[in-house]
């Protein structure tokens, strides 16, 4: 497991891959599974200053470089297989979860808050969330669980057609100057690829 790559970022300008919408998965009557989008439209910025890379971490001390204290967020993007009016039930998912350090014990649970954007760049670091962060869950070592009910809710409706979502922990650092990090991957740490997360719509 490559670590050296995911710490080897500087906040700074980076490409993100280009991939199409991922496709609803089949699902039972009245359940909608919408994997994240996987390219261009996703990522992490810092949380203290503008800067933005492809890989999916939350946590501090990204890298040598990384000014101690600050930390990263991620920003996942779902698009809609058609305009829903409502949702009795949203559940954020995840299986591709590696630790680095202790990001959980340091800087407290991982929250998940609906947020509104056109393009996923630098200038999203301080953007303000459309809900208030729910509380996301560990299931096992490699799972999270996050109930993101009323915040879908509150954002569905009137033509909307994709759910943003930002991920971060309840600290951005804890100042000792050690990485800890949750990163979302299988393949490649500094990627973000699609099916790493999936947004399931109950209606």
């Amino acid at each position: 497991m490559d670590f050296a790559r995911a710490l080897a970022f500087v906040a700074v300008f980076g490409a993100c891959a280009s991939a199409a919408a991922p496709v609803p998965t089949a699902s039972p009557p009245g359940q909608i599974v919408v994997e994240n989008h996987g390219g261009a439209l996703e990522g992490h910025t810092p949380r203290g200053f503008a800067g933005m890379g492809t890989g999916l971490f939350v946590g501090d001390n990204l890298n040598p470089s990384f000014p101690d204290g600050d930390g990263v967020q991620i920003y996942l993007t779902f698009e809609l297989p058609g305009l829903l009016e409502a949702a009795s039930a949203a559940t954020l998912e995840s299986d591709a979860l590696v630790i680095r350090g202790s990001p959980f014990t340091d800087l407290g649970p991982l929250t998940a808050e609906v947020v509104r954007y056109e393009t996923f760049g630098p200038a999203l670091f301080d953007l303000p969330a459309a809900t208030g962060p729910v509380l996301c869950s560990r299931v096992g070592e490699t799972g999270i669980e996050c109930d993101v009910t009323p915040a879908v809710q509150s954002v569905l409706g009137g033509g909307v057609a994709t759910i943003q979502i930002r991920l971060r922990l309840d600290r951005p650092g804890d100042g000792d100057g050690n990485p800890d990090l949750a990163m979302f991957f299988r393949t490649d740490s500094n990627t973000n690829e699609t099916g790493l997360f999936t947004l399931t719509i109950e209606q």
